[in-house]
């Protein structure tokens, strides 16, 4: 049986339409069995966006990484609000890939971006400023903390990393691992039992 974190998906195709707003902005994401949160938009995302959006008025020509982008939310919607950044969509789910490409195009009608797969970051070898994480719960724990390893490496000097976790998934080996990695974490938003965590590269 395969899982939105597979590879192929093995349980037949069924595309719907969903819509979606934040910040008086809207959206329409094309969605498919076989990808996370195919009815709505995930609400730990959801959080994750509006508390990124808050924290950051303006952003120009900066490199950000979307990885496991799953149908392309969390691209879509920054590409929408910063026009200018470079955005990369990593997923290995190649379904969940063919839908963000679609989604880009059908909400920013745009060709400014990149789709790539990628499981964890063994197809990435760029650098970011912003990586933006809803780690793969299901995938299990040695995968989500090498995410987050391997983020920490990607990214640039004062480079950005944001999460989102559960409190029930993890939120206090998460915080404890990410202290670890950056020497900080902070713990921007507490909502209906997720957390918003930022960290910042001060070092390389």
């Amino acid at each position: 049986m395969s899982h939105y974190f597979s590879e192929v998906q093995d349980v037949k195709s069924a595309k719907k339409i969903i819509n979606y707003e934040i910040k008086n902005e809207k959206f329409e994401f094309l969605t498919d069995n076989g990808v996370f949160s195919k009815t709505k938009v995930d609400f730990g995302t959801d959080v994750m966006l509006r508390t990124f959006l808050n924290e950051n008025k303006k952003l120009e020509n900066i490199r950000i990484l979307d990885i496991g982008c799953g149908y392309g939310v969390v691209s879509v919607v920054l590409k929408r609000f910063f026009e200018k950044a470079k955005i990369l969509s990593t997923d290995v789910n190649e379904r969940a890939l063919e839908l963000t490409k679609e989604n880009i195009q059908k909400n920013n009608r745009t060709d400014d971006f990149e789709v790539r797969k990628s499981f964890v970051f063994d197809n990435i070898s760029e650098n970011f400023d912003v990586i933006l994480s809803n780690p793969p719960i299901r995938a299990g724990k040695q995968v989500i903390f090498e995410i987050y390893e391997k983020s920490f490496f990607h990214l640039n000097k004062n480079g950005e990393f944001y999460c989102v976790i559960q409190t029930k998934h993890g939120a206090k080996s998460t915080k404890k691992k990410l202290e670890e990695l950056f020497g900080n974490c902070t713990t921007l938003v507490i909502e209906a039992g997720y957390r918003i965590f930022k960290c910042i590269k001060s070092s390389w």
